[in-house]
């Protein structure tokens, strides 16, 4: 920031000569008149430290006369003090657009380069001092301070280029993640699907096979009917032949074990042979004894 009690003390010096070449020539208006003595009195306000009353006085000036450039430049700087610096830039590009020579423009520009320069924008700080240098080519301070934006200009650019790169990189991770989970989710849906597929081919399988066994226990169940049927005609057929064999024959004797008819048949046979021995029993006793023949047996 220029200097300003440099500033003030020629602003004091311009000040009281207009007021004094005014009054030789001609007298000022009031309002320029009451302008110029508010900004005394701002200045002395600010040159004690007290920076809000030099404020107020600044707007007095101002509020009486629009058009004092530099009652503006002090009220700029008088913010510039208290950090309000987008304040300061307004004032200062007015009191460079009211200035009424190159010294009071290069100041004015000076000090809105380095509001901007607070407020970290080097590319409106380098221009600012491009135009204070242009009305002062000799300051070294303007163009120290010219160097310093510049370097900051620098550093702001590698900032944002390095912030570019990191969102770059940070976009590519994502995409690639993106890319990925889709990729995962994609695997992940066709093996969902190929489980679909299998357990469908499964459950086609197992269908196929429980009507196969389905068909199969009614193959067991249509020949088991057959052989209960066949059981059941042949227990029909074979209750008729022992019906036959009851009417037509006498069943067999078990082995080992008489009938009655053979039993009974023994029993006729042995009362006829009885019946014979006694017979010839009977018939011997008619006859006699047997006589002796002569010859000797």
């Amino acid at each position: 920031m220029k200097t300003l009690i440099n500033y003030l003390f020629a602003a004091l010096f311009f000040c009281n000569a207009l007021v004094g070449f005014a009054q030789k020539k001609k007298q000022l208006p009031k309002h320029e008149k009451e302008a110029l003595q508010f900004v005394f009195d701002g200045n002395d306000k600010l040159l004690k430290g007290n920076v809000l009353e030099g404020e107020k006085s600044y707007r007095k000036a101002i509020a009486k006369d629009p058009n004092n450039g530099k009652a503006k430049y002090n009220l700029g700087y008088s913010y510039y003090k208290t950090k309000s610096f987008q304040e300061a830039v307004q004032r200062n590009k007015q009191a460079a657009e009211l200035a009424k020579n190159k010294a009071e423009k290069h100041i004015a520009y000076h000090n809105l380069g380095n509001s901007y320069l607070q407020m970290q924008k080097p590319d409106e700080a380098i221009e600012a001092y491009k135009n204070a240098l242009r009305n002062n080519p000799m300051d070294d301070e303007t163009r120290y301070n010219l160097a310093v934006a510049k370097q900051a200009k620098k550093q702001q650019d590698q900032q944002n280029k390095d912030q570019n790169k990191d969102q770059k990189n940070s976009k590519d991770n994502k995409d690639g993640k993106d890319k990925q989970d889709k990729k995962d989710q994609d695997k992940k849906d066709d093996n969902k699907d190929n489980k679909d597929n299998k357990d469908e081919k499964n459950k086609d399988k197992g269908d196929k096979e429980e009507d196969k066994k389905d068909k199969e226990e009614e193959g067991d169940d249509a020949d088991k009917d057959k052989e209960d049927n066949a059981k059941d005609e042949k227990d029909k057929n074979g209750d008729k032949g022992d019906e036959k064999d009851d009417k037509g024959k006498q069943p067999k004797p078990a082995k080992g074990k008489l009938s009655p008819e053979q039993v009974k048949s023994l029993l006729e046979a042995m009362e006829n042979q009885e019946k014979k021995v006694q017979d010839k029993m009977n018939a011997q006793k008619v006859r006699g004894p047997k006589i002796k023949s002569d010859k000797d047996w």
